[in-house]
């Protein structure tokens, strides 16, 4: 009965002792994860520090068929699924050179994954991809505010390309930093469309939920909007808004 209790008392120890370590190592990994994004975002802070000039970004667009929920929703499907496909290769890059190589590479494949995602949804839009100079008027993404002007940009744009557009920054990678509630918000023109996926699983379980809602909507009312001016500054706050969300 002794040897019964004590090899009880050794097991209960030993199940203690392992969750214990389990607790330990857990808190462990939660902070090398924090670190490691803390350190991230000193380096995306520290490339828009060295930004000199707002031409000096490269964009990125997926502009809508139209602003009908169904067209809307699809572009969302189309943006989930590039992402997807190219943030690992941009989030790492270095320089804007770099990025220019990796796009031009990449700006085939983007193409090809719009045609497919309209293909599995059941359109005949045109598609057509550009890269080069664009004229913009004056956006806000989140902190960086970016006066009208010519930027470097990459476009995707489906059918007549007259709906809302989708936006970010591929270079500094911006994009891909809380993409998951990455909003592009135009302080000029049409509502910004959050970005709600996840890059690194795949996952556009929502954009597909929407297609699927409005693909047979019918009834479609005008986006009225109001331009709101704003000073042509370029500011970037990142550095401070990601401690302060942190904290």
């Amino acid at each position: 009965m002794k040897i019964r209790d004590s090899v009880k008392d050794w097991i209960a120890v030993l199940f203690l002792g392992l969750c214990l370590l389990f607790f330990q190592l857990e808190a462990f990994h939660s902070s090398f994860l924090y670190a490691r994004s803390v350190e991230q975002a000193k380096d995306l802070a520290n490339l828009a520090e060295n930004i000199e000039e707002w031409q000096d970004l490269i964009r990125f667009h997926v502009v809508a068929n139209s602003d009908s929920p169904a067209d809307q929703a699809l572009k969302n499907l189309v943006r989930d699924e590039i992402l997807k496909e190219v943030s690992h290769q941009l989030a790492s890059s270095q320089s804007l050179d770099e990025s220019r190589q990796i796009l031009l590479e990449l700006r085939p494949t983007m193409e090809e994954i719009t045609r497919r995602v309209l293909g599995e949804k059941g359109s005949d839009y045109e598609v057509r991809t550009t890269y080069g100079e664009e004229s913009f008027p004056t956006k806000s993404y989140g902190s960086l505010v970016l006066p009208a002007g010519q930027y470097e940009a990459v476009q995707v744009v489906i059918g007549e390309g007259k709906g809302a557009n989708w936006w970010c920054v591929l270079f500094p990678p911006l994009c891909f930093v809380d993409i998951k509630h990455s909003t592009a918000v135009p302080v000029d023109g049409k509502p910004p469309v959050p970005y709600s996926g996840d890059i690194q699983h795949g996952q556009n379980s929502e954009s597909t939920q929407d297609f699927e809602n409005y693909k047979n909507t019918k009834n479609d009312k005008s986006i009225k909007h109001t331009e709101e001016p704003q000073k042509p500054k370029v500011r970037f706050w990142f550095w401070e808004k990601f401690i302060a969300k942190k904290g």
